[in-house]
């Protein structure tokens, strides 16, 4: 169902929001256990609680909205499924597998609405901590924490580039090299798209990544960091376009506290 009216988005919203929970409520079930941990045909790694977090998402989002096209990271390494109309969920069932198998409680379950190749709806669950992030318009974004009333959260607003979200991993030789051009002085290790939660809201100015990703990695992501006063580019600070062949982004990307940043790093 597509739909632009602003009622309609947030009810959908709620709707996603309590599948994410539900997802969340299994997943933390598996977290506490000794679960198997098997690989995938690229080495990434996936386990019992990947699988059972799609199949949840992917039967209750077709309860509520029969009939649209649903991209989902593990039934796509399985299927290559494509999309039929430009508009469609992408769904990551677990985001950060890696540190939910570290069980440092970084990981999220994403999901977004794609429309005319932009996401337009998203929400970012980290079931560990239980904080869900969202918005379902581009405009606003909204944090809910341990069932209390969701508040607004809004990124810095200044142009400063101090704080930068990255991996748990080294920084790369290359992005050394970028941290040095805009004096970044401080890195904030953490995993999955939870970095994007945290930059929407106020934690930190910017979040570069240049490794290859998927678009679910990002769809979810880039609604919320807009909504909440930031910025989304492709590595060539150019509009980041969705439905790419494969879902894949194979150059990166820039996520800004604001749009103001861009000038700086333009310069």
């Amino acid at each position: 169902m597509k739909n632009s009216n602003q009622s309609l988005n947030k009810k959908l919203a709620h709707e996603l929001i309590n599948i994410s929970k539900k997802s969340a409520l299994e997943i933390m079930k598996i977290y506490d256990t000794n679960f198997e941990i098997n690989y995938k045909k690229d080495k990434s790694p996936v386990t019992e609680a990947d699988r059972i977090s799609e199949d949840i998402i992917l039967h209750e989002i077709s309860k509520i909205e029969p009939g649209v096209d649903l991209i989902s990271e593990e039934k796509f390494f399985e299927e290559e499924n494509k999309i039929k109309s430009d508009y469609f969920f992408l769904i990551d069932p677990i985001d950060g597998t890696r540190e939910f198998i570290k069980k440092n409680g970084e990981f999220t379950i994403n999901i977004a609405i794609v429309e005319n190749n932009n996401p337009v709806l998203g929400i970012i669950n980290a079931p560990a901590s239980n904080d869900i992030y969202f918005s379902y318009n581009n405009l606003k974004s909204y944090k809910l924490s341990n069932n209390n009333d969701a508040i607004e959260i809004r990124t810095r607003q200044h142009a400063k580039t101090e704080v930068m979200l990255h991996s748990r991993s080294i920084p790369s030789k290359k992005m050394q090299d970028i941290m040095d051009q805009f004096g970044i002085n401080q890195i904030r290790p953490c995993g999955s798209a939870l970095k994007f939660g945290l930059l929407a809201e106020g934690l930190a100015d910017l979040y570069i990544r240049l490794e290859p990703c998927y678009e679910w990695d990002t769809a979810a992501g880039q609604v919320i960091l807009e909504g909440a006063g930031g910025a989304f580019f492709d590595i060539d600070l150019n509009e980041f376009d969705y439905n790419k062949p494969n879902f894949l982004n194979s150059d990166g990307f820039v996520s800004l506290a604001n749009i103001r940043q861009k000038e700086c790093l333009l310069k």
